[in-house]
């Protein structure tokens, strides 16, 4: 099973919605101008990799889910999940009835108060790690990042982090609503980004889209690789034994 992650630098130029239903268009009018522009431009990127992948020419119709994460009405087509990041959008595709939660950050983009508050938040677990890194800042939002993508898989909002806990030494993670997830966070120059997955997805396909018909391929990671980079953290579920143990 595969899954793909997809994300595009936007331009000082009119996003191209030749591929959105006219419904989505005319709903963005009401926004203000920032975020009728990342609401265009995440929902042109998803309609863009559905044509890479399956052929779809127009971007199907969409729904919000329960826990307000968009979704398509079609139960057949592909989970997906969005994120933003400066210019940057990002969307993830997870294949075959798969799920996926996306996020990302730039590096070094928030005050040290932020950062300190990201930090009050971790375990203690999760804090030693922190400590026993090279560059703590990084690492904070390494685990950050990777915690929001994580509780977007599971239609959870950043204040239930009481239900979930990373163990990023052991590269382990529980989620009491979820049992069974697996996340990938990779850090990069200017950016972080963590894509959670469900089990069962052995590849993670990175692409950049440059605009039109153009794609560049970013590599693939092989998610069940024992060496994905220095930089590259992988936390898989807990065996479900040892999940209730701990909660």
């Amino acid at each position: 099973m595969a899954s793909h992650f997809a994300r595009w630098a936007l331009a000082q130029t009119k996003t191209p919605t030749h591929r959105l239903p006219q419904q989505i268009v005319d709903q963005a009018y009401g926004f203000s101008d920032k975020r009728r522009v990342r609401f265009l431009a995440a929902r042109s990127l998803l309609a863009e990799l559905m044509c890479r992948v399956y052929g779809i020419p127009v971007l199907p119709e969409m729904i919000i889910s329960a826990s307000g994460r968009p979704r398509f009405s079609d139960p057949d087509l592909p989970d997906f999940n969005f994120a933003y990041a400066g210019n940057m959008v990002g969307v993830v595709l997870a294949e075959e009835g798969g799920r996926a939660g996306l996020d990302m950050e730039i590096v070094r983009a928030h005050s040290r108060q932020t950062i300190e508050h990201y930090f009050e938040c971790l375990s203690s677990g999760e804090k030693a790690w922190i400590n026993a890194q090279n560059d703590a800042i990084e690492a904070s939002t390494q685990l950050w990042t990777l915690r929001q993508s994580i509780l977007k898989l599971t239609g959870e909002g950043h204040e239930a982090r009481d239900s979930l806990r990373l163990h990023p030494a052991s590269g382990r993670l529980r989620s009491t609503t979820c049992p069974q997830i697996q996340a990938l966070c990779d850090v990069e120059s200017l950016l972080v980004w963590s894509c959670a997955l469900s089990p069962g997805t052995e590849k993670l396909s990175l692409w950049e889209y440059i605009g039109g018909t153009d794609w560049k391929s970013l590599g693939d990671f092989n998610v069940y690789a024992h060496n994905l980079g220095q930089r590259t953290l992988r936390l898989t579920s807990l065996p479900v034994e040892k999940q209730l143990h701990h909660v």
